[in-house]
């Protein structure tokens, strides 16, 4: 079929169309140029359902841990840069780390772009290392990380030196979980969790806790390394169900849980603590998928920094 044949069909059908989609069918698409008014283009959406342990519940955790003493005289504007910089900011900084499929879709002359930086040309070792996914994924994260990075700096340069620190560490915690997923073929479960759980509750306690003793915070300190093994343990047995170093650390965090309620007195926390987390242990026995808890492992997160809260 000549091309004159196939633009006569294709005006046929346009014909049979009813006006108003005629009329969409007819319009000539504006060049990109004309869709963005911003030198950095952010996107945002929900990623699955919000119900489950992210970086912006620990924010909130982080804050119920401070104490209902503390929550009165805090700095609201101070406590939503935060939430802004460990939630969105740092996610889509480590985003980068899962490779080419998900980052979402630029435009041809986006993905055309190359970078012209020494050892980093196409067949150069360091183009190969980071290069996953396939050909041409390096210029896409340059264009998306940099700007993440960038915009994320500016915001942690906002509240404390610190967090242009942990900033700084979740960036090379990207680069090593790209490294780990690309060269060694591995898991990234920990370092997820140590960017979803471990920093942003780090952050609140650097900024919000200034006037807490040592003693608090070496409980605070022992709480963060509690659930970050408790996430790295959920992260595990999400990829494979029964996985026995995941059960040995959700087994390690709730009993040291368990035994730091027990130091503070909290029998009631402690009772609450246990109904939400039978569930889990009840699924693992019966070989059943643990991916409709997400909500009672937040839950368990939350109430557990109340409880530190309203006890120490």
């Amino acid at each position: 079929m000549t091309q004159r044949e196939v633009s006569f069909h294709t005006e046929e059908k346009i014909a049979a169309l009813p006006p108003f989609q005629r009329a969409v069918e007819k319009t000539t698409p504006l060049p990109p140029t004309f869709s963005s008014s911003a030198t950095i283009n952010a996107q945002f959406w929900l990623e699955q359902l919000p119900w489950r342990p992210t970086a912006a519940w620990t924010v909130f955790a982080a804050l119920l841990a401070m104490g209902t003493s503390r929550l009165t005289v805090l700095d609201w504007r101070t406590a939503v840069l935060v939430l802004l910089l460990a939630d969105p900011l740092w996610g889509s900084i480590w985003r980068l780390a899962a490779g080419r499929e998900e980052t979402l879709p630029l435009q041809q002359g986006t993905r055309a772009h190359r970078i012209w930086l020494p050892y980093l040309l196409p067949g150069s070792p360091a183009a190969r290392l980071f290069d996953a996914n396939y050909a041409r994924a390096l210029p896409l994260l340059f264009r998306v990380g940099f700007p993440s990075l960038l915009l994320a700096s500016a915001v942690a340069l906002a509240l404390t030196p610190i967090a242009l620190w942990m900033t700084v560490a979740v960036f090379l915690i990207t680069v090593l979980g790209w490294i780990t997923r690309r060269a060694l073929q591995s898991s990234t479960t920990f370092l997820h969790s140590v960017v979803t759980v471990s920093l942003p509750w780090l952050l609140v306690l650097t900024l919000f806790g200034t006037e807490i003793s040592q003693h608090q915070w070496t409980i605070h300190l022992l709480l963060i390394l509690l659930w970050t093994l408790h996430n790295w343990g959920e992260g595990r047995n999400l990829r494979i169900a029964g996985d026995a170093m995941g059960l040995l650390l959700l087994a390690t965090a709730e009993i040291g849980m368990v035994s730091l309620l027990i130091f503070l007195r909290a029998p009631f926390w402690l009772a609450l603590l246990i109904l939400l987390w039978l569930p889990t242990w009840l699924a693992i026995y019966y070989r059943r998928p643990v991916q409709h808890l997400h909500f009672l492992w937040l839950l368990a997160m939350l109430l557990s920094a109340w409880a530190l809260g309203q006890n120490l």
